[in-house]
């Protein structure tokens, strides 16, 4: 059997993290000019990578800065999209749409307590999203076993996988955390314990963190001309 494989790329530049706007399904208004450049330059690399160790499936979560980027990489691989809600970055209840800057201003909690207290009325907690993402991610390992699996999400989907691979617990956001920039891609393999060798003990290795390559060979190739 083939090693199960997951790659997860997060959204290109939206225009409400551009603005400072909570993104959720009222707040978020698509990609920018520049994200939707970063989206072809993702999916560029991701086809490439997919003619060498194809993808079994592709998946999304329906906030529109995802299914944008999403659409354009379905596109370009010729691989089928469904929606995977379950991926959805964190719901933000009564926040939605509003600035980040008065909503935060609002919060009368500090970063440990955070983990417990909703941002804003209607919101879920860090740990009520780890676990409910951490729940789809696993469903989507167990029915893809052996096979590798793109995940188009967000910047928590890949900070989720961290905790679930690593076994962090929910706490560990406070002490550390991972930078996921636009489009960055990060690759997970499950491997055998000892290479080179079948056994039943394996472990999840991550191969690549937040790889943005495919901006920089973009722009190279233009000769140094900036992005749209």
């Amino acid at each position: 059997m083939e090693s199960t494989g997951l790659v997860i790329a997060r959204h290109g530049e939206s225009r409400c993290g551009r603005e400072g706007i909570v993104g959720g399904p009222r707040g978020c208004t698509g990609l920018t000019e520049l994200g939707r450049w970063q989206a072809a330059r993702l999916a560029a690399a991701l086809a490439q990578e997919h003619d060498v160790k194809p993808f079994a499936a592709l998946y999304a979560t329906s906030v529109r800065r995802v299914a944008e980027t999403a659409e354009v990489v379905s596109a370009r691989l010729g691989l089928p999209l469904t929606v995977s809600d379950d991926l959805r970055d964190p719901d933000y209840g009564e926040a939605d749409g509003r600035p980040w800057r008065e909503v935060l201003s609002e919060v009368r909690a500090g970063p440990e307590d955070g983990l417990d207290i909703a941002v804003a009325p209607g919101a879920e907690t860090w740990k009520d999203y780890l676990v409910r993402v951490t729940a789809g991610l696993t469903r989507l390992l167990d029915r893809h076993r052996g096979e590798r699996i793109l995940v188009i999400g967000h910047g928590e989907t890949v900070t989720t996988a961290a905790h679930l691979f690593l076994r962090l617990p929910p706490e560990a956001r406070v002490h550390a955390g991972f930078e996921v920039t636009p489009t960055g891609i990060t690759r997970w393999e499950r491997q055998p314990l000892v290479p080179g060798i079948r056994e039943r003990h394996h472990r999840w290795v991550q191969v690549t963190h937040n790889d943005t390559a495919h901006l920089a060979a973009a722009i190279m190739a233009s000769e140094g001309a900036a992005p749209p």
